[in-house]
């Protein structure tokens, strides 16, 4: 599943690395990224940094350069694909494998054919201010992003605030703003609301400025499908980002996110492939790929990668919310109340922290009375938060085997006009209920196809 390079191909980790590459400092391969198409590729989920380049294409653009030091301008573009015959921004080859595990269906995985490694860079130009410290902000914003620490979330929209402050009409940082915000409700404190209604703003803002950015319509997407359970919009939105620049990885990735949980399991392994190799190295990747094959059924297949993952990442908060739902869904109810533990501790949000630690006495005195606490504490957050559905409670009552529970919560969820579209929830809700003639009603009300 990777590009096919030479043996002498050496990968070259971030900027720093690059300049040494050339003998310049720092801000100088940035000005040639942003301005001379240089061939530099960015890995937002990397653990070595949020760039890197390969040595073979750097020297093939030098040689196209020949002095670098000129003030001679930036050579044309690469020609359309239309214009040399590739459809897309690449040529992707499907390969039908047969996947392991329960339930495991036929899923196509796409391999890459670059037909002009050398002659272009793999991904647009960097996009940078004009002004030097607000350049550099930027950037240092973009690698505090991708630690994916709320330490480092925190730093990273103090940094974007200042790069807006001095380039208040740059659009892409309202657009990492917007993403940001978006990893805060995942990996640090900020409630769904909170985190959506920032994003949202800011990629509003940022559209504004430049209606093509495609980073800011991946991030209302973002926020249509699981913030405002706009399931079509989220969609459209995300189709607008991939046909503005088809080569961000970012958006390939969440776009496989939304198509693994609406049901389409073989394109949204088409989309995690195509994330990987545009992402290589990418952690936050591997744990939704892993849990793409719960959604889909695979249940043994995602538990035994998660569980893999989180022995190399035992911080993530994200890997522990994936695998609190696993294990629920098998009938683990203290795995789900370990693991939910974990994620209030690694996020640090107080509030959940203080639910997790009732959770987890209510447990040690009765488990009963902890389901019947944890889905207080669900419902009760489906009632106060925006866009939020009674999908989950009603997951975790029907997988405990609390069909009265189940009945309830989905009978208000009716009541409420919700609308619900994981479906891996449904199949499993028809799997355990089906049968049931009120239940049954109530799965085909809930998840009926909106006109």
């Amino acid at each position: 599943m990777q590009r096919v390079e030479s043996d002498t191909t050496r990968r070259l980790d971030g900027w720093k690395a690059i300049a040494g590459y050339f003998r310049r400092d720092r801000s100088t391969v940035m000005r040639w990224a942003r301005d001379r198409h240089l061939p530099v590729r960015r890995i937002p989920g990397g653990k070595h940094g949020s760039v890197f380049a390969l040595e073979d294409e750097l020297a093939a653009w030098a040689l196209r350069y020949g002095d670098l030091d000129s003030a001679e301008p930036a050579p044309p573009p690469p020609a359309s694909p239309a214009a040399t015959g590739v459809p897309g921004a690449f040529r992707w080859l499907p390969v039908a494998l047969a996947l392991g595990g329960l339930g495991a269906t036929a899923a196509a995985v796409m391999m890459w054919r670059d037909p002009a490694p050398l002659a272009r860079p793999v991904t647009a130009a960097v996009a940078l201010p004009a002004d030097r410290q607000a350049a550099a902000d930027f950037v240092a914003a973009r690698d505090h992003w991708a630690l994916r620490t709320e330490a480092d979330l925190d730093e990273a929209i103090r940094l974007l605030g200042r790069v807006i402050a001095r380039a208040p009409d740059f659009a892409p940082a309202y657009a990492a703003l917007a993403d940001v915000w978006l990893l805060e409700r995942e990996y640090g404190a900020a409630t769904d609301q909170t985190a959506f209604a920032n994003a949202k703003r800011a990629a509003q803002q940022a559209i504004a400025l430049d209606p093509n950015l495609a980073a800011a319509h991946r991030a209302l997407g973002f926020v249509a499908y699981w913030g405002e359970n706009r399931r079509d919009s989220g969609m459209a939105a995300y189709r607008r980002a991939m046909a503005l620049d088809d080569r961000d990885g970012q958006t390939h990735f969440w776009f496989a996110n939304v198509l693994a949980d609406a049901g389409y399991d073989q394109q949204a392994q088409l989309e995690y492939a195509r994330a990987r190799l545009l992402l290589p190295g990418s952690s936050a990747i591997e744990v939704e790929h892993a849990y793409s094959h719960w959604l889909a059924g695979r249940d043994r297949q995602a538990l035994e990668e998660l569980t893999a993952l989180a022995a190399r990442f035992p911080t993530d908060p994200n890997l522990h919310l994936c695998l609190s739902w696993v294990y629920i869904s098998l009938g683990d109810f203290g795995a789900f109340v370990r693991e939910n533990a974990l994620v209030a501790k690694f996020r640090n949000e107080p509030g959940a922290i203080r639910e997790a630690a009732a959770l987890r006495a209510a447990y040690a005195r009765d488990p009963a009375a902890a389901l019947t606490l944890l889905l207080h504490q669900r419902r009760a957050a489906a009632m106060r938060d925006a866009g939020s559905t009674r999908q989950s409670p009603a997951l975790f009552a029907a997988s405990m085997g609390a069909r009265d529970e189940t009945l309830a919560l989905m009978t208000e969820a009716v009541a409420a006009g919700e609308h619900w579209y994981g479906q891996g929830v449904r199949h499993r809700l028809a799997a355990r209920y089906g049968d049931d003639p009120e239940i049954g009603s109530l799965i085909d009300r809930l998840y009926a196809p909106r006109a």
